[in-house]
């Protein structure tokens, strides 16, 4: 099977794994040894990839078709850090679309910040979720599908989903204002915090680092700030004209090759701090049985308060 590199269509290709974390099937990902882009391969076709996000995904990795509790309680949680990120930028209003919305947390909340917030959510049960519990404008459909201009987007844990980064960042410039913000948040593969247990999916078709993620969104955006805290962070600023790529340094591809190569047990249980996270586990669900039985809307009102 030849290989092309999604961002620099380089055939030359390392092996990082070979089976799906979740599942132990077989699973093709590769790093690029000329950019270092992780990609799956092969990609499955658009096709698949739009049945699979409408109405099986959810299921998948959730086990049910709307949002249970636990789940909005830590969506709320995240959208609450989120909205300081963006606080910190100065973004404190505007026009905002989420794309890949899910059930409509950061959407409700961000509305309560101020912006004159919207969603686009492929799943039916989670935008319909939405809709019915916070009354949010959040749309059943795909990136491609989003129409209109907005002061801000944000993205998070959509891209490493999509069959083409570089497509996906043209398609989000069109959206948005001109020198308008993009906050996209996506798993940090070098995070040494992540178990090499639990790495690589299928529901996953790339992995990136702020490098390689930087380079994705060079034709059409500017970095303007990044946090790696477990998960990679990245606000951009539209540029006003596309222009050509920019791929990492020369050299770049062979330390995240030898990064990549050492994030086994060892570093992860002591760099990666992964012995703490059998009592950050306990401490999550305790705080998760203090919101069962509460609707989403009360979950969101206590956290407002």
């Amino acid at each position: 099977m030849t290989i092309c590199c999604n961002l620099c269509n380089s055939h030359t290709m390392h092996r990082v794994a070979d089976t799906d974390s979740k599942t132990g099937a077989a699973l093709g990902v590769f790093l690029c040894c000329n950019c270092g882009l992780i990609q799956q391969a092969p990609l499955p076709d658009e096709e698949s990839l739009e049945k699979y996000y409408s109405t099986l995904y959810r299921i998948d990795y959730k086990g049910t078709r709307q949002p249970k509790a636990k789940h909005v309680f830590r969506s709320a949680n995240q959208a609450v850090a989120r909205l300081a990120f963006l606080k910190r930028n100065g973004l404190l209003s505007g026009t905002l679309l989420d794309i890949g919305a899910g059930s409509g947390e950061f959407v409700a909340m961000a509305r309560k910040k101020g912006y004159a917030a919207t969603g686009i959510e492929p799943n039916e049960g989670y935008s319909e979720y939405a809709r019915s519990e916070y009354s949010a404008e959040v749309v059943t459909g795909k990136i491609q599908e989003a129409t209109g201009q907005y002061d801000v987007i944000t993205m998070f844990h959509v891209l490493e989903h999509l069959r083409s980064p570089a497509e996906a960042f043209a398609n989000l410039h069109r959206l948005l204002v001109p020198g308008g913000s993009l906050f996209i948040e996506v798993p940090w593969i070098l995070s040494g915090a992540i178990s090499p247990s639990n790495r690589y999916f299928k529901a996953h078709l790339f992995y990136f680092d702020a490098e390689t993620l930087a380079s994705c969104a060079s034709s059409h955006f500017e970095m303007t700030d990044v946090e790696t805290s477990g998960n990679l962070l990245m606000l951009f600023r539209a540029k006003e004209t596309p222009c050509p790529m920019e791929l990492p340094p020369a050299g770049y591809a062979e330390k995240a090759r030898k990064k990549i190569d050492a994030q086994g047990w060892l570093n992860y249980v002591i760099h990666g701090k992964g012995w703490r996270k059998p009592f950050a586990r306990l401490r999550h669900i305790m705080d998760e049985q203090r919101v069962s039985g509460l609707s989403g809307s009360q979950i969101l009102e206590s956290m407002q308060k």
